[in-house]
């Protein structure tokens, strides 16, 4: 199932409002993971997605 996650074109974009604080310390977090804070926060979502597989199931992402 990860694979299926990350291994797609990503045409889609998510926004969201986040205050100050929170994307100043998500960009530390990615900063101290050597990783951009799109990568982070996709890393995060696959791992709630996994984390929820089984209301994947029938849909056979």
């Amino acid at each position: 199932m990860r694979k299926k996650v990350l291994a797609g074109r990503k045409t889609e974009r998510v926004v969201f409002a986040a205050s100050k604080e929170m994307k100043a310390s998500l960009e530390k977090i990615a900063e101290e993971k050597c990783m951009s804070l799109s990568a982070l926060m996709t890393s995060l979502a696959t791992e709630e997605i996994l984390a929820n597989k089984e209301l994947f199931e029938e849909a056979k992402l």
